[in-house]
């Protein structure tokens, strides 16, 4: 049986279900590395763009506080307004 957030042996660093998923869909999707729009994650996952914009924030290398993010993620939106993801080489390395 593997770890659940709730655990003791969860990894303190680990993503929670949601990022997980999260971070999954975009590798799956994105493996050509042109990036995947929000949109289609976000339908993809059942939740809002703007929960994705938040959790791909956190994942990317961006600093929140004093914490400086993992940097798995990178995002970027065009001149239409249209957001879209990039997995990182950081990412797609097994741990």
């Amino acid at each position: 049986m593997s770890p659940t957030p709730q655990s003791p042996d969860w990894p303190e660093n680990a993503p929670a279900p949601l990022e997980e998923r999260a971070l999954q869909e975009l590798l799956e999707l994105d493996e050509d590395g042109r990036g995947v729009a929000l949109t289609r994650l976000a339908k993809r996952l059942g939740v809002r763009v703007s929960v994705l914009i938040r959790l791909y924030t956190q994942m990317s290398d961006a600093r929140i506080g004093d914490a400086v993010g993992p940097g798995w993620v990178r995002l970027q939106v065009d001149e239409a307004g249209q957001w879209r993801a990039f997995a990182t080489d950081t990412a797609r390395r097994p741990t």
